[in-house]
């Protein structure tokens, strides 16, 4: 006799996790873009109305955001967005310029020809204006989750992958300072230019220029 009942099990379950990684998406990217403003409360029972879902999706998706701090959850209340604190921000732009490092290093060797000019193009992109604050974090973020998905590097994939809404809320407003501004745009032509040569040293240490860390 053919078991049919893991098979459907194991589909329900892996739909599940899809649904909620759909909200922890959904709902970060409403933190990111200020939609949920800190403060704002979220109950889980009215987004499950508004989403068309279960609450059970809504809070494994909220638990998720809680673990890289962009919520707290008060049980059988509500869950309040978090604020970020300055500390915080400079932390966060350390963490990802170490990881965004990593990436490329790890992203280099492996690109095509094709992912090579694609990589260029949103390298560019980074540099295209770094006086304005909010694109220029918006462009890093592209770059890295582009590369993190080439990495050849589950475990490094999946890590960009979970806080890179925490890191995107925390930098959409780090300014590159003026005199930091050079050495940004240089650090650009310098990823580009390793990019093509596919050395991946050369990738590291650009990334780490360009999110002038040491």
């Amino acid at each position: 006799m053919v078991d049919v009942e893991r098979p459907q099990r194991s589909d329900l379950a892996a739909k599940k996790q899809l649904l909620a990684e759909g909200l922890f998406h959904l709902i970060g990217e409403r933190i990111v873009s200020g939609e949920l403003a800190p403060g704002a409360r979220i109950r889980d029972s009215e987004l499950a109305v508004e989403l068309s879902v279960s609450r059970t999706p809504v809070r494994e998706a909220l638990q998720r955001l809680e673990r890289i701090g962009m919520v707290t959850m008060y049980p059988s209340r509500y869950t309040e967005v978090s604020s970020i604190t300055s500390d915080q921000v400079e932390t966060a732009h350390v963490f990802a310029g170490l990881q965004a490092s990593i990436t490329a290093r790890l992203a280099c060797p492996l690109l095509t020809p094709g992912e090579v000019k694609a990589v260029c193009r949103l390298t560019r992109a980074v540099a295209a204006d770094v006086s304005d604050t909010a694109a220029t974090a918006s462009a890093r973020r592209a770059l890295i989750e582009y590369l993190a998905a080439r990495s050849g590097n589950a475990l490094q994939q999946a890590l960009i992958d979970e806080v890179a809404l925490a890191l995107a809320r925390a930098l959409k407003t780090h300014e590159v300072p003026v005199e930091r501004r050079p050495s940004v745009i240089s650090a650009c032509a310098d990823l580009e230019d390793a990019f093509r040569r596919g050395d991946a040293d050369a990738a590291e240490r650009a990334c780490r220029q360009m999110y002038w860390i040491t």
